[in-house]
Order: structure tokens, then C-alpha cells, then sequence
């Protein structure tokens, strides 16, 4: 029995609303789903997140679950194949409100030149971080060619080239749009959130089922742990590259992805 450390308090209430599935199984995340939700599961090393509930353990794949297995639900356990899950001793949460963050893009101008400073020195990676090199391949080209048209422009309509733009659950142009949007919800930037939401929400449906979930969230203004960690570090300069270490290892580019959308949003609102 794998005991259930952590739920967000969303995770609690949409377990209750209809019978789900295995629809993706990480190393690290496993994802459920029925007609009205996607939630995911996280192993203990992984960051609090909405919809999520991190479990005490360090693997979802030793349990050999595959996509499209049921999940048996009772008050107290969740059952898929051979995981079961004690939620008895749970701590529901939810997570803090990055809009309390009040930051002034002035005020965090040297964080932000110490986060563009650490995705220079981290280039050699794939991705949307190619924004600071030479890409390497097809998707960085078309990911940094339209950074770079906004960045010209500060036009948002060319993010909605983003959607979908790159491979994977959450594909790059998804994550950095998560980024920018995070740094925009902690300024209390609105204006440029709604017209964010206006231009790239009837998009959503461009890319992959988990991103959608992602992106609707972040237009909501909800981000994981280690995102909240990232944007609040940059009003502490020297925590920074701490959190810009450990924010990189979400994904195989989602998390230096992220932080292109950051460094992005404060090169274009200088």
C-alpha cells in the first residue's frame, strides 16, 4: 500500500466525479481521466500541482500500468492494476495564489537577467531555450522564430503559433506560454492576460490533452510548486539559480521551456 501525501483540494473533489482511466504512465506522473477531467498522480519528488496528488513513492512504472487500465475507487484507497493508494492520512491543500506576489517588473530586473544569464549557460539543451543560441532542430526553429516575432512586435497575436508548437505531452510553445503567463498573473498584468486568453483559448483543441489542461490553468492562473518557487525567486536574486536547477528538471525541456516564457515576458515589457 502507497500512502497519498499530498492532494490539491480540486485533485479531491473531481475524484469523485465519474469513473477513470490510465491515460499516460511516467517514471515519475501518472495521468487519469474521464469525460469531464484529467488528474495526475506524482511521485514524492515531484512538485505540488493543481489537480495532483503526490504519492510516497519514487516510480509509477515498476507497478506495470498501461493506458486504459481502470481505477477502482473507495473512500479511503484508489486501486489501478496492482497500485493501491492509502488516501486516509492525505493533507488537502491548495496551492498559494501567485497573484499575492504583487511583483514589479523594475523591482526584479535583476532576476530576470540572472535567469536570462543561467539559460545562456545552459544553451546545449533542446527546446525553446535555442532562443539564446543557434537552434538545433525543426521545432526550436519554429518555436524561437515566432519568440522572436513577438519580441519584434510585442504583438500577442503571434503566440498563437505557439499552441501545440513542439513534440510531447506538453509541447515547448505550450510550456513557454505557461511562463509568460506566470510571470504576467504574479504583476498583476491583466491586460495582457485577456488578450492572451482571447487569442489563444479557442486553440486550445490544437494540442495535446494534458497541455490543454496545463494551458487552461495557467489562464486561470494556477502554476505548480516549482513555478511559484522560480517567479517569487526573482525578487531574491540569490535564489534564482537554485530554482531555475531545480525547476529545469520538470520534463525533458518543460522546465527550461518555462523559463524561456519568463525571461520572454520581461524582455517584452521592459
Amino acid at each position: 500500500m502507497v500512502s497519498a501525501l499530498w492532494a490539491d483540494m480540486r485533485f479531491e473533489s473531481s475524484l469523485r466525479q465519474g469513473d477513470y482511466r490510465v491515460f499516460s504512465v511516467y517514471d515519475h506522473a501518472l495521468n487519469l481521466y474521464n469525460d469531464q477531467a484529467m488528474i495526475t498522480l506524482v511521485s514524492k519528488d515531484k512538485p505540488k500541482a493543481p489537480l495532483t496528488c503526490v504519492c510516497d513513492l519514487n516510480s509509477f512504472l515498476k507497478h506495470q500500468l498501461t493506458a486504459g487500465m481502470p481505477v477502482l475507487s473507495s473512500p479511503h484507497t484508489l486501486t489501478i492494476g496492482s497500485l493501491n493508494i492509502d488516501l486516509r492520512n492525505t493533507v488537502i491543500d491548495s496551492l498559494s495564489d501567485i497573484r499575492g506576489y504583487h511583483l514589479n517588473l523594475k523591482s526584479i530586473a535583476t532576476g530576470q537577467q540572472t535567469l536570462v544569464n543561467w539559460l545562456i549557460e545552459h544553451t546545449h539543451q533542446e527546446g525553446a531555450i535555442a532562443l539564446f543560441s543557434s537552434p538545433q532542430d525543426a521545432f526550436s526553429n519554429q518555436v524561437v522564430d515566432i519568440l522572436n516575432q513577438y519580441l519584434n512586435t510585442q504583438d500577442p497575436a503571434y503566440l498563437l503559433s505557439l499552441i501545440g508548437c513542439g513534440l510531447g505531452q506538453t509541447p515547448s510553445g505550450d510550456d513557454v506560454l505557461v511562463g509568460m503567463l506566470a510571470l504576467a498573473y504574479s504583476c498583476n498584468h491583466m491586460e495582457f492576460i485577456q488578450q492572451l486568453k482571447y487569442v489563444c483559448e479557442p486553440a486550445l483543441h490544437q494540442t495535446t490533452s494534458m497541455s490543454q489542461m496545463m494551458l487552461s490553468q495557467a489562464f486561470e492562473g494556477q502554476f505548480n510548486q516549482w513555478h511559484q518557487e522560480l517567479i517569487l525567486s526573482l525578487s531574491q536574486v540569490q535564489k534564482v539559480r537554485e530554482k531555475a536547477e531545480k525547476c529545469a528538471t520538470l520534463g525533458h525541456t518543460s522546465g527550461t521551456d518555462f523559463m524561456v516564457g519568463v525571461a520572454v515576458y520581461g524582455l517584452s515589457h521592459k
